[in-house]
């Protein structure tokens, strides 16, 4: 009986069940963050994302790039939006370090 709720409790931490709405709402807050922050911007067309994990994943090698100021990685969407410090870094480094995690990226127009 104590594995069976152990089991079902590690099942529902594990983030991959989170709630997809939960999820749409805190990128909602992140690419406001991001249209909000003062800089360059850019946003690219990501595929392979499967999870906020994954998400996770890309915006963090988005934000370990010096001159980066904000991020967001939506999987649902695939879409990635940057606020960056054009004298310090550039579209094509962001797109290398998208590209480096493994997902498949590119440019996308701001509409």
């Amino acid at each position: 009986m104590r594995t069976a709720l152990f089991s079902l409790a590690l099942l529902f931490s594990v983030d991959a069940y989170a709630c997809p709405m939960s999820d749409a709402a805190a990128y909602a807050t992140a690419a406001a963050e991001v249209q909000n922050t003062e800089g360059a911007k850019a946003a690219f067309a990501v595929t392979g994302l499967s999870c906020n994990m994954t998400s996770a994943k890309v915006a963090t090698a988005l934000k370990g790039i010096e001159g980066v100021l904000a991020a967001a990685v939506d999987y649902q969407t695939g879409e990635a939006v940057v606020a960056f410090d054009g004298q310090k870094t550039d579209a094509a480094a962001l797109l290398a370090a998208i590209t480096e995690t493994g997902y498949a990226a590119e440019p996308k127009q701001e509409s």
